[in-house]
C-alpha cells in the first residue's frame, strides 16, 4: 500500500513487469517497529480485507490469487510471459 500508485504507472506506460504481494492480513513491518517502538497496541496494522486483485483491475493492471505453492507457479509463469504489468496475490497463514 505505500506505493499501489505503481501499478497505475505500469500500466499507463505499458511496463510489462509482475507485482507480487504478500497478503498476510497485516502490516508486518509496521507492527515490528511498533514493537520495537514499544507501542504494544499500534493502530491501523490489521488489513484483512483488501482485495489487491481488484486494486490491480482498477490501476489497469492483470491480476490473480493464489493460496497454494502449485497454483503460484502458474501464476508467476503466467505473470512473467505477460506482456503487460500484472499482480500475484500470494495469501498466506
Amino acid at each position: 500500500m505505500y506505493a499501489i500508485q505503481a501499478l497505475w504507472t505500469a500500466a499507463q506506460h505499458h511496463v510489462a513487469m509482475t507485482f507480487v504481494i504478500i497478503r498476510n492480513g497485516t502490516y508486518g513491518a509496521l507492527r515490528g517497529l511498533a514493537a520495537r517502538l514499544g507501542a504494544n497496541a499500534p493502530v491501523g496494522v490489521d488489513l484483512p480485507d483488501i482485495d489487491f486483485v481488484a486494486l490491480a483491475a482498477g490501476h489497469g493492471c492483470g491480476g490473480v490469487r493464489v493460496t497454494s505453492s502449485d497454483a503460484l507457479r502458474a501464476a508467476m509463469l503466467d505473470a512473467f510471459r505477460s506482456r503487460r504489468p500484472s499482480l500475484v496475490e500470494v495469501v498466506v497463514g
